[in-house]
């Protein structure tokens, strides 16, 4: 799977999860923080980690919501698990 459709994929969760989050898709960059810059809250970055699991099938492992602060940082560690 190529980054940018991970990429895709993750903006994808991110607009279920939450459909306000729709108008911030079109501004997000790998560099993008995923609290500061999207406004996931804690729980909110814990369900997007289920999410993720699900969706591309893989698990994380013994990571805490704050040790994939970025986007760049989830798509290193999906493909890392694909």
């Amino acid at each position: 799977m190529l980054r940018s459709e991970i990429f895709n994929k993750l903006c994808d969760l991110l607009v279920m999860m939450d459909a306000s989050k729709k108008a911030i898709i079109p501004n997000l960059k790998e560099e993008s923080r995923l609290q500061e810059d999207v406004g996931l809250a804690s729980v909110s970055l814990l369900y997007l980690m289920i999410a993720i699991e699900e969706s591309f099938g893989i698990e994380f492992d013994n990571l805490g919501v704050s040790d994939l602060p970025t986007i760049k940082d989830v798509i290193d560690y999906i493909e890392k698990k694909l």
